[in-house]
């Protein structure tokens, strides 16, 4: 058997889905015997990324030993083909926009787009070994994902949760739809800090500076600090609005910092949050000169129709003409943007969908307190976002592609018009043909236009993946959540809010955090940087067994940077795994494989066995926990170091003529044992190589990873034997540093070494001493401290 490793992948991705390894069947004695993995389904708007690359893995780590400590694993694999991100991927794709095609049309584009971008990820994720049941995977746009999407926002109506209202909404110009609060993100942006001077009526003039001129129509107040003593004596007076000529009272809130500009700002609707915060706690009028598609409305006279970034200017331009801007700074400050696409958000008014669940924050933290979170501190994350929610959910969007509301609008008596639940999924906007209302018997219905969030689609991942009732009763909650940090305050705040509201209790018993990747430096990777790296390459350099060697060396929650020698080892440990096993067949040459009975008569095959049940319980322990980074180091150090370099070591001659035979035969059985056992530690991490090697025996069953996880081998007792053969590696360490310091290979014989140290042992274990090392004879004597040399008037500790 040769080692081609892309020929060795290949064979075994063909021949796991052609045996169908990993095909999930239900335990039905229930929730005990199924583990169940809450997977994060990857969108189809792009390629796969180091990102996907690290954290994917994670999950799969964890499927594999399950499936090995006898679980029926439910790993289920879904894509998110639903929504915003989709859209915006199958407009740049196809390059056409969605309102110049027609609805009909851009479905059916986003539809082929996601297909191919599906088809493609599938076969990645297959190259990087996932072993997720691919057969049965979902997508959040499908017939059945789109069923329970519209059954549970009927049930939301049901719960008095969801509701429907024209208020303040953030929204993005760019995307040109509402968005929720959990859609931002935090930027810093380059400006104009812009001080213009406003008139007072009672005579005299203020200065305010803002970063918003555009904004100046919409202005209803200006506010200064109540403890500020500049403006004590302009308080209850007014101001003329430049340009529009309105007057706009002076107002005092304590919110208002004093030492940020001129310590006066004109209160717009809507600048920012702060703008909206004043407006609620004043009830001030409301003046909208923004649309819905970021352009400016008739309610701004002049500039009409300009984009914002040029409705600024022409603003600025306009107030210098009248003399009214006293100066102009850049500075760099703080703005919400829209993760989608990085456009600073704007706050308009308009009717959209909400889920009400500001009056449950308490009730959620509660919730996310009974998940175990791996780390515990990133709890901690979702904690503070929950304490600094201000806005309702808003799960409607004014986009194409996405989930419909299940509802229409009778023009005659204004009843919504509710989908009967045997009707879903439903979409409104194309199925109104037939329909009445139920209240009034119209038929004259509008059809609800919007469609839903993403997440609000997304939220429901484990009811999207259990499609089976009688399923979801043994599989929900689910054992355990794999994500990211960076949605901690998206992904896994929303499923606890849709799980809090329609089954009160957790989506899950645990939540597993991956961090982000970055580049060799420390840098995060863009094009425009030009230090993107993709998954692709590192496999097709060092496979795919070293690349989740890569991924299995990460701590919960903490970012990774990209180290090549990482790669280079989990490549050297594919080959050391072959070469460990090539030697071993050697070692055997052609006797049949035994279970192990009686205890090993020789120290070295009792000490590997005393060895290997440590690491057992040790990599046990570990796994469980999903420490599976410490796991691993703690079996690279037992393969490579106490497998490898001193039991092979010290058995590799057994295989030639003269062995006893009988010493042989347990050797052969010991070292098949203990190396199965290596294999199977590191099937979960590297499943390629191990397969190969596990299959390669006609002993064998299916799969290593239908093969049962290593037992810890209790039933001899090997104290004593274990701590002088320990005593005798320490020895050899001794002589191999003689030799190093001797510029000698390890191979080079020595026709005689003096050793001083406990001679009892060392008698013991001399032909062990003298096979490993070439050394002639041994002479030794008692001390407290281990010492060789090469005559008796030198020594070496």
């Amino acid at each position: 058997m040769d080692l081609d490793i892309a020929k060795i992948e290949d064979k075994l991705k063909k021949y796991w889905e052609e045996e169908d390894i990993y095909q999930f069947k239900i335990n039905p004695l229930g929730r005990d015997k199924n583990f169940s993995i809450d997977t994060p389904p990857p969108t189809v708007s792009g390629k796969m990324h180091m990102g996907h690359a690290f954290s994917y893995p994670h999950q799969d780590f964890i499927a594999r030993y399950k499936r090995m400590r006898g679980y029926s694993v439910f790993y289920p694999w879904g894509f998110d083909d639903n929504g915003l991100p989709t859209e915006r991927y199958t407009e740049k794709l196809m390059g056409i926009r969605a309102d110049k095609i027609g609805l009909e049309d851009f479905i059916k584009a986003c539809q082929e787009a996601s297909r191919q971008s599906e088809n493609e990820l599938l076969k990645n994720w297959k190259n990087m070994g996932i072993s997720a049941d691919f057969k049965n995977h979902y997508t959040t746009m499908s017939e059945s994902s789109r069923k329970i999407s519209q059954s549970m926002f009927l049930d939301l109506l049901k719960k008095g949760r969801a509701y429907r209202e024209e208020a303040p909404t953030l929204r993005c110009p760019s995307c040109r739809t509402s968005i929720s609060q959990i859609e931002l993100k935090d930027g810093i942006v380059s400006t104009d800090f812009v001080y213009i001077k406003f008139d007072l009526v009672e005579g005299g003039h203020i200065v305010i500076a803002t970063t918003r001129p555009e904004m100046i129509g919409a202005c209803v107040a200006i506010f200064v600090n109540g403890s500020d003593e500049r403006y004590k004596s302009f308080l209850n007076k007014k101001a003329i609005v430049p340009i529009y000529g309105t007057e706009v009272p002076l107002m005092a809130d304590d919110s208002i910092q004093a030492d940020k500009g001129t310590g006066a700002e004109m209160m717009c609707t809507f600048g920012d949050q702060n703008d909206l915060a004043l407006w609620r706690k004043y009830q001030l009028p409301l003046k909208i000169v923004l649309d819905n598609a970021g352009r400016m409305n008739e309610s701004a006279g002049e500039f009409k129709g300009l984009l914002i970034q040029d409705a600024r200017k022409a603003v600025v331009s306009k107030l210098k003409d009248e003399n009214r801007i006293e100066k102009t700074e850049r500075i760099k400050h703080s703005v919400n943007l829209h993760e989608r696409c990085d456009t600073p958000i704007e706050i308009g008014i308009s009717t959209q969908w909400f889920v009400r669940y500001l009056d449950l924050k308490e009730k959620l933290k509660a919730r996310a307190n009974q998940v175990i979170w791996l780390p515990d501190h990133m709890k901690i994350r979702l904690d503070n976002w929950i304490d600094g929610l201000k806005w309702d959910w808003c799960i409607s969007r004014q986009r194409f592609y996405g989930v419909p509301f299940p509802v229409w609008y009778c023009k005659s008596c204004k009843n919504l018009v509710l989908a009967d639940e045997s009707d879903l999924p439903v979409d409104p906007r194309t199925e109104i043909k037939g329909r009445k209302c139920n209240k009034c018997g119209s038929d004259h219905l509008e059809p609800e236009r919007d469609v839903m969030d993403t997440w609000a689609t997304s939220s429901l991942s484990p009811r999207l993946a259990i499609t089976s009732q009688e399923n979801f009763e043994k599989l929900y909650p689910m054992d355990i959540r794999f994500q990211g940090h960076d949605i901690i305050t998206v992904w896994a705040f929303v499923t606890i809010v849709r799980s809090e509201i329609h089954d009160n209790r957790t989506p899950w018993d645990r939540i597993f955090i991956s961090g982000n990747v970055y580049d060799p430096l420390g840098q995060k990777m863009s094009k425009s940087k030009g230090n993107v790296m993709e998954p692709a390459s590192f496999i097709d350099q060092y496979g795919s067994d070293a690349l989740r060697f890569w991924a299995s060396g990460s701590v919960p929650g903490e970012d990774i940077k990209i180290k090549e020698q990482d790669f280079v080892r989990g490549r050297r440990t594919v080959i050391k795994l072959f070469n460990a096993f090539k030697l071993l067949e050697l070692i055997r040459s052609g006797n049949p494989l035994k279970k192990l009975g009686k205890p090993p008569s020789n120290m070295e095959n009792a000490w590997i066995l005393a060895k290997i049940s440590s690491v057992v319980k040790n990599v046990t322990e570990l796994m469980d926990q999903y420490l599976f980074s410490r796991a691993r180091t703690q079996l690279d150090n037992f393969f490579w170091n106490t497998f490898c370099d001193n039991y092979l070591e010290i058995i590799k001659g057994y295989g030639n003529a003269g062995t006893d035979p009988a010493i042989l035969e347990e050797t052969v059985s010991v070292a098949y044992h203990v190396f199965l056992d290596i294999l199977k530690m590191y099937a979960p991490i590297m499943p390629f190589i191990t397969d190969e090697i596990y299959l390669s025996y006609p002993e064998h069953g299916k799969s290593i990873h239908l093969d049962s996880w290593p037992s810890i081998c209790d039933q001899f007792n090997f104290r004593e034997t274990e701590e002088k053969m320990d005593y005798i590696i320490e020895v050899i360490g001794k002589i191999r540093n003689l030799k190093t310091g001797n510029k000698m290979s390890m191979n080079a014989p020595l026709e005689r070494v003096f050793i001083s140290g406990n001679s009892r042992i060392i008698e013991e274990g001399g032909d062990i001493i003298r096979r490993m090392m070439k050394i002639g004879s041994i002479i030794s004597n008692d001390s407290q401290e281990i010492l060789v040399s090469m005559n008796d008037k030198e020594e070496n500790k």
